[in-house]
């Protein structure tokens, strides 16, 4: 990592500039969907969080290439919806930082220059240790999401894991990803390409959908603890447990916390929230 950086210099991360997508018009998400987002006083579907956040990884993993994909942490918040169509603009800011290797401030804005999404990410000196949580898990699951009940903040139990289960990226699954982000980078080709960060994200609401029904749910931020490189073919145990829920404005939202295994070790750690009750 050090080499890299030293071989960068100070050089900045280029701009990005890309028409947002909304691939989630068929998900079972209806705030992907016009005339629900019209409902709860949006002005068209809403573009997903995850699509968003795998924008804002481009220009860093341009410039970083391998390392930014195999460790770092990663802290997200989408604080503006983007539509279909928005031309979106991606800055980085690079941070001095004395307690990182690197640090960076990565800004999404539309195109009347407001600011819809921050991620910041940056390498510690020392990463935190795994969470107790990550090893908690009930009987395996083999994929099925049959019998899930629509979500209520009564069934939420905190501190109760869900049904761990595997996920198994090929190759296809994950250029299928890469072909909606319209990522150029070559990383992601192949039988051992990096799975893509969009994909990565996405999987986390994926384990969300696998324990409720969830007929309209805002994505609003994850906390990412990437402690080693996740590829297509590998064989992921994914833990999922609800760690909090509150209330504000009306809204209802839940915290999961998300640990990924890869041959018995801690790949990913994530702490994802979002609204699942939207006030009316």
């Amino acid at each position: 990592m050090a080499t890299l950086d030293a071989h960068l210099g100070n050089s900045p991360v280029s701009p990005l500039q890309i028409l947002s997508l909304n691939d989630a018009e068929a998900s079972e998400n209806r705030i992907h969907s016009d005339d629900i987002a019209l409902k709860y006083g949006f002005t068209g579907a809403l573009v997903s969080g995850v699509n968003v956040f795998g924008y804002m990884t481009q220009p860093l993993v341009r410039s970083y290439g391998k390392d930014w994909l195999s460790q770092g942490m990663l802290d997200v918040v989408f604080i503006k919806p983007a539509y279909q169509d928005n031309l979106l603009t991606i800055r980085t800011e690079k941070l001095g930082s004395e307690t990182s290797q690197r640090n960076h401030i990565t800004s999404a804005f539309n195109e009347e220059g407001v600011l819809l999404a921050k991620l910041e990410s940056w390498v510690p000196q020392e990463f935190p240790p795994v969470s107790e949580l990550a090893a908690l898990q009930t009987v395996s699951s083999t994929g099925s999401v049959s019998g899930r009940a629509e979500i209520a903040w009564d069934l939420i139990e905190i501190g109760t894991p869900a049904p761990a289960y595997q996920w198994n990226p090929s190759a296809t699954d994950n250029l299928e990803r890469v072909a909606v982000q319209r990522d150029q980078s070559p990383i992601y080709s192949g039988e051992d390409g990096f799975i893509h960060p969009y994909y990565l994200l996405d999987a986390c609401n994926k384990a969300l959908m696998r324990m409720f029904v969830l007929p309209a749910w805002i994505h609003t931020g994850s906390k990412l603890t990437l402690r080693n490189p996740i590829r297509v073919g590998h064989t992921i145990e994914v833990h999922a447990i609800p760690i909090d829920k509150w209330e504000r404005k009306g809204n209802q939202f839940i915290k999961l916390y998300i640990a990924m295994w890869i041959d018995n070790e801690v790949a990913l750690e994530v702490e994802h929230t979002a609204i699942f009750h939207i006030a009316d």
